[in-house]
């Protein structure tokens, strides 16, 4: 368990905390590209690690990122004018571009130069992957973007989904790293119970992991510190002396890859991103991609049904706390382990029923929290060190850190997978 106090400090994003620093030293995902899809829209209003701020796209096609209270009388750029390559407030007339210039002020007299003397908070912004990324931290301390290979891709290779997630940003990452309880939360009453049925389908797959991943529910779990995070090695005893490895990732600060990639060539790759809203809330940001091919309609069709519904003109799951996620104690009984229907909803009910930042001094934690705690202390104690004054993360100035993959093995009792092999399992050809 963690103290009150590192619980604290691990969950507070604002500008000025240890760990809203260290984030802010990375490039952050908030923005689906489609939410301004087209010169001169309307501007929408967003929220990154507690800053109130306004995204727009310019008549150029720029994405802007201003703070969302007009340097002169605070109203909301929210209303503004989205114009001629700026973002004008309603009020008086001031015009901002995507840089935070001010580059009109018609209320004042036009011989007058105070226009070159104000500024908008601003935050640059880059667009790749079909999503838009904004750096919050020290201009001049800019970091690498991370090298993810779905950010090279052509976007018909790739789709994203969103939802918002009402806990903090810690509590989906732990989610995600856990791979422990895909045993039991996402798992069919046959596959929990290993009924004859379930077994001979299972034995019937081709994929390894609906092959044996069930097999042992109590895994021996193998975290290591990475340039990149952690890499998290899960074995499980499947019989006739034989154990299935299974690796996952964290990646710092808030991704996970968790399935498939080019381990196995032509099968999606899915990772997340869980990105901070403020300290109570997150976006979790799915990217579903391949390397090989263009994604078809049921690899879409799977993507969104591993996001589920969201309500009209929002991000909030039609699944949400307010109805129980629909749970079906019916289903429950004879059907999933949960009674919750999908993936993410299964996940999120879990999470979001902790509280939105859970007491984590309360919590008894056993050996499948392993790759939690090491996750846990790690950014702790980078954020305590660039508090410090030590730079900031490997993994905020090179990008290449990122460039790993899903790895899964069969190793035979006796046969070890040592530290250069489990390496070169999670480094793509």
């Amino acid at each position: 368990m963690l103290s009150a106090e590192d619980n604290a400090l691990l969950t507070a994003t604002s500008r000025g905390t240890a760990m809203g620093d260290l984030l802010r030293r990375f490039w952050v995902p908030f923005l689906l590209s489609d939410e301004v899809p087209k010169p001169d829209c309307p501007p929408i209003r967003t929220r990154l690690m507690n800053e109130a701020l306004v995204a727009f796209r310019d008549t150029s096609g720029r994405v802007g990122l201003l703070a969302e209270r007009c340097a002169h009388r605070r109203a909301s750029l929210f209303f503004g004018r989205n114009e001629e390559n700026g973002l004008r407030c309603i009020y008086h007339g001031w015009k901002y571009d995507v840089d935070g210039q001010c580059v009109d002020m018609p209320s004042e007299p036009a011989t007058s130069n105070y226009r070159d003397k104000v500024r908008q908070t601003s935050y640059p912004t880059v667009e790749a992957g079909g999503v838009v990324w904004a750096y919050l931290g020290p201009a001049e301390q800019t970091p690498a973007m991370p090298d993810f290979s779905w950010l090279h891709l052509p976007l018909s290779h790739v789709h994203v989904t969103k939802r918002l997630e009402r806990t903090n940003w810690v509590q989906g990452l732990e989610g995600g790293i856990d791979s422990a309880h895909s045993n039991f939360l996402h798992a069919t009453v046959d596959g929990f119970r290993r009924t004859p049925a379930w077994l001979e389908r299972a034995q019937a797959a081709t994929d390894l992991r609906a092959r044996y991943h069930a097999l042992d529910r109590s895994p021996v779990f193998l975290p290591e510190d990475t340039d990149y995070g952690l890499r998290v090695g899960a074995r499980r005893d499947i019989g006739e002396g034989t154990h299935y490895w299974r690796f996952t990732h964290w990646m710092m600060p808030f991704y996970n890859l968790f399935k498939q990639g080019s381990a196995k060539p032509g099968v999606n790759s899915q990772g997340i991103a869980w990105t901070p809203i403020d300290d109570h809330s997150c976006w979790t940001i799915v990217v579903t991609w391949n390397d090989e091919r263009p994604l078809s309609g049921e690899d879409i069709e799977a993507a969104e049904d591993f996001a589920g519904p969201a309500l009209p003109d929002s991000f909030l799951p039609v699944r949400n706390m307010e109805n129980d996620y629909m749970i079906d104690r019916e289903l429950q009984v004879n059907g999933t382990f949960s009674g919750i229907p999908g993936t993410q909803a299964q996940d999120m009910a879990v999470q979001e029923s902790m509280g939105s930042i859970v007491a984590r001094f309360e919590e008894h934690l056993g050996t499948s929290d392993a790759a939690i705690i090491r996750m846990r202390r790690r950014l702790i104690r980078q954020a305590r060190a660039l508090a410090d004054g030590a730079d900031a993360p490997l993994a905020s100035r090179d990008g290449s850190v990122y460039r790993v993959r899903f790895g899964e093995t069969l190793v035979q009792e006796g046969e070890e997978l040592d530290a250069a092999a489990r390496e070169r399992l999670c480094t793509p050809a």
